[in-house]
């Protein structure tokens, strides 16, 4: 599935090919946001309205219906998209357009960055609107409701639905949670902890001392994925994506090597993944996972000696990689038998490493006085 994005926030134009693994670098404010926002607002609006696909007589007319939708999926006003454009290509153009969107949209799930904030506030938000209702209610000023209730993004309200949902979502076992128990536990593993949802509130079991602590106490790398978790092990299905901003958001660099090998992992078990990141670690144990789909004399004896599995090889045909520019364009990573050829970090470690050896030169020659 491809998508043609022009005049979208900080995006002047992008095309991107979604692959089973996506990936988006780039520096702040270069749009990698917006790219999310507007993939999963589109995936959204399919799998939510595919009984109304029937009436669409093209994909021009439904690339017309979300261009104009924009406004709602960030909530903003229409003239921040008087200039947008939003289209979606299909790898088979001689397929029926509903057939085709179908087979190609998968059903998204979304962590954004506010992740860990939705989380940690979502209650005290609900608790503060039903006080409003009630008050407003009470008055016959229902007039004013739309002035004070926040208007937020569709991926952000998503993730507050999913929050408020929890008794309900602990009731489904995935797929995962039958066959692959090992990516249920990985994230508990990872950090050393037990998510569990105890009376419809998070709880936080600590494997060494085995203590509970409430969600708010935990640590943010503990909280910036627990709803990945869940997901993982209640809802997801095969060919499901997950989109995910800045899956590193907290973690210390060994484990932003882990989500690298994790999403690898999710990957090779059916699930798409389309992440933005400003993690140099993560792009890196990728290239890794992407040298280990070749063939080399000491690979089996390298594999077993940083515990890698077939599971963590990632096939370069599977790869989508992306970077975001400044001046609003996106281009394509390519991408050959030793990994991607350039990432938005390159150029910024060839900098940190100059002045280090620059240093040390300074300091060498005056320790040699």
């Amino acid at each position: 599935m491809y998508f043609e994005i022009e005049n979208i926030g900080a995006i002047k134009h992008a095309n991107i090919e979604l692959g089973k693994l996506t990936v988006i670098c780039g520096k702040n404010n270069t749009g990698k946001t917006y790219l999310t926002y507007s993939i999963y607002g589109f995936l959204q609006t399919v799998i939510e309205q595919s009984d109304d696909l029937s009436s669409l007589d093209s994909l021009a007319s439904l690339n017309q219906i979300y261009t104009e939708k924009l406004k709602e999926v960030f909530s903003a006003n229409v003239d921040e998209f008087a200039d947008a454009k939003f289209s979606v290509n299909l790898p088979d153009s001689k397929q029926n357009h509903r057939e085709a969107l179908r087979k190609n949209a998968c059903r998204p799930f979304i962590l954004p960055a506010e992740r860990i904030g939705i989380q940690l506030f979502q209650k005290e938000l609900d608790k503060n609107k039903s006080d409003l209702v009630k008050a407003l209610t009470k008055t016959r000023r229902l007039a004013l409701l739309e002035d004070h209730v926040a208007r937020l993004a569709l991926p952000v309200e998503d993730n507050i639905d999913f929050a408020r949902d929890y008794a309900n979502v602990i009731k489904s076992n995935s797929f995962l949670k039958l066959e692959k128990p090992a990516l249920i536990s990985y994230l508990e593993d990872m950090l050393g902890v037990q998510y569990q949802i105890i009376n419809g509130q998070k709880v936080i079991i600590d494997k060494i001392t085995q203590k509970g602590l409430p969600y708010y106490m935990s640590s943010a790398s503990v909280r910036a994925l627990f709803d990945l978790h869940l997901w993982l092990k209640h809802l997801v299905k095969k060919g499901d994506i997950l989109l995910m901003d800045e899956p590193e958001l907290n973690l210390h660099p060994e484990n932003q090597m882990k989500i690298a090998r994790l999403l690898v992992e999710l990957v090779n078990n059916g699930i798409n993944v389309f992440i933005t990141t400003h993690s140099d670690y993560i792009i890196k144990e990728f290239n890794n996972l992407l040298m280990l789909a070749n063939n080399f004399p000491e690979k089996e004896s390298f594999m077993n000696k940083f515990d890698y599995t077939q599971d963590d090889v990632l096939h370069p045909e599977d790869l989508k990689a992306y970077i975001a520019h400044a001046d609003g364009t996106v281009s394509r990573a390519d991408i050959d038998e030793y990994g991607m050829i350039q990432s938005s970090f390159d150029d910024i470690i060839v900098q940190i490493n100059e002045k280090s050896n620059q240093l040390i030169s300074a300091i060498d020659k005056l320790l040699a006085i």
